[in-house]
């Protein structure tokens, strides 16, 4: 229930201020290998808001195109898509732009040549880093790790907040199919154990980085 009231705490903070946010502002002058965040609407973003204790559900790279941007993000699959196109997916229109700024254009076009060497693979819903799919955050953390920098800090799904019907009810609906359960032939307690040991990181703890600065935000905090 605490988890749930946090949930309920969150979304409204991200309402407060008006309602829906000016999707098409005149960000700063964005570069390449820039992260952007949002919270996504899709339906697991509910279960990673508690999870996370953050707005923060879904994120990607900034790369330039031409005299236009795109976000480099691992949805269905790892893709390109319009920046603008990618907040208005958003909810509310909310997103968040942090940079390295100790980041060289050199450094910034190596990351995101990185990236684009993932194209078309799968999207990872069980978060897993020892398979060939990815998720959100997997992407940049990858990406950034090409440069030898650790993006943010990995956790275990334990020291999340685990401990609620959303986190769990989305393991429920997945754990059969998760690659390392099937092997082990486990069943759902030692799965849920195994899942509950497993690494990821999050958007949260990228956004949390120190080396990164805030240069955007429309969120009301």
């Amino acid at each position: 229930m605490k988890k749930i009231i946090i949930f309920l705490v969150l979304c409204s903070l991200l309402v407060a201020g008006g309602f829906f946010a000016n999707a098409h502002e005149d960000y700063p002058a964005l570069r390449n290998g820039d992260l952007v965040f949002q919270t996504s609407s899709s339906k697991q973003s509910p279960a990673i808001f508690v999870a996370s204790a953050s707005p923060f559900t879904h994120m990607g790279m900034i790369k330039k195109d031409g005299t236009e941007f795109v976000v480099i993000e691992a949805l269905s699959t790892v893709q390109e898509t319009p920046l603008n196109q990618w907040i208005d997916r958003g909810v509310l229109n909310r997103v968040a732009i942090y940079r390295d700024p100790q980041l060289t254009s050199e450094q910034a076009q190596q990351i995101i040549s990185s990236a684009t060497t993932y194209y078309g693979k799968p999207y990872d819903e069980f978060f897993s880093f020892h398979n060939d799919a990815l998720y959100c955050s997997e992407l940049p953390y990858l990406a950034y790790k090409t440069l030898g920098h650790s993006l943010g800090t990995v956790q275990k799904v334990s020291e999340l907040n685990f401990d609620n019907m959303l986190v769990k009810k989305m393991i429920k609906q997945r754990w059969k199919n998760h690659p390392e359960c099937k092997t082990e032939n486990y069943n759902f307690e030692q799965c849920y154990e195994r899942i509950l040991h497993q690494e990821l990181i999050t958007p949260a703890a990228i956004a949390n980085d120190a080396r990164l600065e805030k240069i955007y935000s429309n969120y009301p905090f």
